[in-house]
């Protein structure tokens, strides 16, 4: 298209002047702003966005929303609105090239500049969520770099207005290698969307390869949702595993297996950053003493629950007084039993960890304190990753990863005594890790033994067999170690039980009364549903005459509510007895008033590893 017919036209108070660029949505001029004496971009909608009132007004509404958004790292957008029944949006006029450009050219950019790229655009996007606006179209052609290094991401709010003109059509908005699966299956958009889109231009970053790639749309779109990109470091091996985890975790098929918010992503990029620039030495270098963490990756403590915070905290206390009261740097004692230094952490499968640079050749002989130490360091970091920490990034593991890079680099610059406090804390770090992810496993196995009565209890069908699949998927996945998707998987197994009219059971205190209390509330509601199913959650060793039993209860009253009280209740171990009052209020199946009927029962209780369970019933007369 040429612009020689349109030039130097005005539109309202705007002169064009050149044209930048044209798409689907429609084109981008440089602009003269006539009164207030600038230039702009100016982009024209297309005719597609003033087929009715309602989209004219959608689009002025979603604009107005994309220009509220100020922030040094997204173009701001100055004016909207219509002339001559063309559409409108006056935006910032940015100079320098857009990131497409630098990744189609294989521009030689330092893994650290690549990271800062990044960074940047996380925060702009952060701060967007923060205020309600996703950008829904996240891709390298929208991020500008500018001369000074700057970066500014481009077109906020404009993809959900171009969504929007298209679901009519049934026409796939977007671009396919950069769309996150509930984008393409019209799922729920969240931050999470943006944080896929940012995975796969990290990726695209890092190798200059695009994540998902086929010969035509539709095989795009099909990878995206099926299929995994190739790991990271097979395309880029120098690239750190740590950063390999970063970029799998944002392009996680499940939307809340992703970080929970751009910030959190930014946060770990900020951390590795920092490991990468070496900023952990400058921090140590004015008082020569041990600083266990990066400014930067004090970040990602927010991201933590409280007890994690706690934890790390008082860790970081027990390091201040230490330093207080220890000895700086100095030489090696006379009487110091020397050793071998010890080799550089080799870049183990899933490690995470940045070699240790070479040993100089006129290093000091490592003291056996400080070889100890390590070892032992070594063995935690073995332990916690045996244990699961790595697989599901725990974040303590992330924190001793650090301070065990930062005490290997004061161990090459011959600071002995930096090293060695800095190979206690990380040992302590790795343990705590362990802990952590101890505790995930014990949630995930909590889950999948609280649906799994409820799987069994579905009646034969297709309920029953896909809740199987997802249970059977959450044992094997508790079984290679992922935690999180195993507890998701449980879940899903749950949601179709509940769907089908199968509660699971309610949560139960430790203490063993209030427990069969709880245990009672959800036996009265179990009844009032009128499903045998729902009595077979809680009373697991139903026979086969009490199910008959049952079924004729259920035949011949109907809007049943019940009411259990507790009598002479007794408890052994794990096994509890009671006589229990029992208050039925019902309306008969064949009509008439509504009744209440008193009876009482005596029940026995068993402890499982879900918690207590009806065991034995019989009616006192």
């Amino acid at each position: 298209m040429t612009d020689i017919p349109q030039r130097y036209r005005r539109l309202g108070k705007y002169e064009l002047h050149q044209l930048l660029g044209e798409g689907a949505m429609g084109i981008v001029w440089k602009a003269y702003d006539t009164v207030l004496r600038r230039y702009v971009a100016l982009k024209l909608l297309s005719a597609s966005f003033r087929k009715t009132k309602d989209m004219q007004e959608r689009f002025l509404r979603e604009a107005r929303a994309a220009g509220a958004i100020q922030h040094a790292n997204i173009v701001t957008v100055y004016d909207l609105g219509e002339s001559e029944g063309q559409l409108y949006i006056a935006m910032e006029l940015v100079e320098g090239r857009d990131l497409s450009d630098m990744i189609a050219l294989r521009d030689p950019l330092a893994l650290e500049r690549k990271l800062d790229i990044t960074i940047e655009v996380l925060a702009g996007l952060h701060f967007a969520h923060q205020r309600g606006v996703i950008h829904r179209d996240v891709k390298p052609s929208n991020v500008r770099v500018m001369p000074d290094g700057r970066i500014k991401i481009m077109d906020f709010g404009i993809a959900r207005l171009q969504k929007a003109d298209a679901t009519g059509s049934g026409a796939i908005v977007g671009t396919p290698t950069y769309m996150a699966p509930e984008q393409i299956t019209n799922g729920a958009i969240t931050p999470a969307t943006d944080v896929f889109s940012v995975g796969c231009l990290l990726y695209e970053l890092l190798c200059y390869q695009r994540p998902f790639e086929a010969e035509s749309v539709h095989g795009v779109l099909y990878q995206v949702l099926t299929t995994e990109p190739r790991p990271l470091r097979t395309v880029a091996p120098s690239i750190p595993a740590a950063l390999e985890r970063v970029v799998a975790k944002a392009m996680n098929k499940v939307p809340h297996e992703r970080y929970e918010s751009a910030g959190q992503m930014m946060s770990t990029l900020q951390q590795i950053r920092a490991a990468l620039s070496g900023a952990d030495e400058e921090a140590t270098q004015p008082l020569g003493r041990w600083t266990p963490l990066p400014r930067p990756m004090l970040k990602l403590i927010t991201h933590a629950s409280i007890r994690a915070r706690l934890a790390v905290l008082g860790a970081l206390a027990a390091v201040v007084v230490l330093l207080l009261y220890a000895p700086g740097p100095q030489g090696e004692q006379p009487g110091a039993v020397a050793a071998t230094p010890p080799a550089p952490i080799p870049p183990a499968g899933g490690s995470g960890g940045l070699a240790a640079p070479p040993t100089p050749p006129n290093a000091a002989p490592v003291s056996l304190a400080v070889s100890s130490r390590r070892d032992s360091a070594l063995a935690a970091r073995d332990r916690a990753i045996a244990a699961g920490a790595q697989k599901n990034s725990v974040p303590s593991l992330l924190l001793a990863e650090s301070m065990l890079e930062t005490s290997d680099r004061a161990l090459q610059r011959g600071d002995q005594s930096l090293a060695l406090r800095g190979y206690v804390e990380s040992a302590q770090r790795y343990a705590q890790a362990r802990e952590e992810a101890r505790a995930m496993e014990r949630e995930a196995q909590h889950m999948i033994q609280r649906v799994t009565p409820v799987v069994q209890a579905l009646p034969a069908g297709r309920a029953a067999a896909n809740a199987g699949v997802f249970l059977s998927r959450a044992e094997s996945l508790l079984h290679e170690q992922d935690f999180t998707l195993a507890k998701v998987a449980a879940q899903s197994a749950e949601q179709i039980g509940i769907e089908a009219g199968i509660a699971p059971p309610s949560t139960q205190p430790p203490d063993t009364r209030s427990a069969i209390d709880v245990l009672l509330d959800d036996l009265g509601r179990a009844l009032s549903s009128q499903r045998i199913a729902n009595l077979r959650v809680l009373y697991p060793g139903l026979t086969e005459d009490e199910r008959r039993s049952w079924d004729a209860f259920f035949r011949e009253w109907n809007q049943i509510t019940a009411k259990f009280t507790m009598e002479d209740f007794k408890t052994q171990g794990a096994t509890a007895t009671g006589n229990v009052r029992a208050m039925f209020q019902y309306v008969p199946a064949r009509g008439g008033a509504p009744r209440v009927d008193r009876r009482r029962f005596a029940m026995r209780f068993e402890k499982k590893d879900v918690g207590w369970r009806l065991a034995a019933v019989t009616e006192l007369k």
